[in-house]
């Protein structure tokens, strides 16, 4: 019986170790399943991520195609209004010249308001938009500058740039062929 029982002892040492090797390759393989679904998982983010980046760059795309035609919009119609604009003071100028050159002498007709802002430019010798909104009692100092530029283009006041103001003068010598004509008060 020693032999047949040695023999049982070797097959059964054996079996263990045979086990043994089996459980390590099946916990070699459950940590390559482990590791692969990582990577997988890895991936799948990766891609998630890659269609959301993808996504997230075509919508950019677009906004800024939109954006852009806006802006060419708003461009071209600002243009538009800036010629409009443009052709508009351009007609009224030459309409001007041409209607009040008399003898040498030009002739330029302002309104009562203008021959009162000139009159103060006079009284000042140099005044920018805020002195003639104050003595004027305008709100804004929007339409004095806009009164002060009609009387530059007419040629009856000089335009100076002062730091960030704009200051107009009455030069009566540069003034001389001119001839200032206003309705009476």
């Amino acid at each position: 019986m020693n032999a047949a029982r040695m023999e049982w002892l070797r097959s059964k040492k054996s079996i263990e170790n045979a086990l043994t090797e089996i459980q390590k390759s099946i916990n070699n393989i459950k940590e390559r399943t482990e590791k692969e679904k990582e990577l997988l998982s890895d991936k799948e983010r990766s891609a998630e991520a890659s269609t959301n980046l993808f996504s997230l760059i075509k919508y950019m795309v677009d906004e800024n195609r939109r954006t852009t035609m806006i802006l060419k919009s708003i461009q071209e119609n600002m243009a538009r209004l800036e010629s409009g604009i443009r052709d508009t003071y351009y007609e009224e100028d030459v309409e001007d010249q041409q209607q009040n050159v008399v003898r040498g002498a030009r002739e330029v007709p302002i309104s009562w308001l203008d021959a009162e802002i000139l009159k103060n430019v006079q009284v000042l010798g140099m005044a920018c938009a805020d002195d003639i909104k104050k003595r004027m009692n305008y709100k804004g100092r929007n339409a004095a500058s806009v009164r002060l530029n009609r009387l530059y283009r007419l040629g009856v006041l000089e335009r100076y740039q002062l730091g960030r103001k704009v200051y107009y003068k009455y030069d009566a010598g540069k003034a001389s062929n001119t001839l200032i004509v206003s309705p009476p008060q």
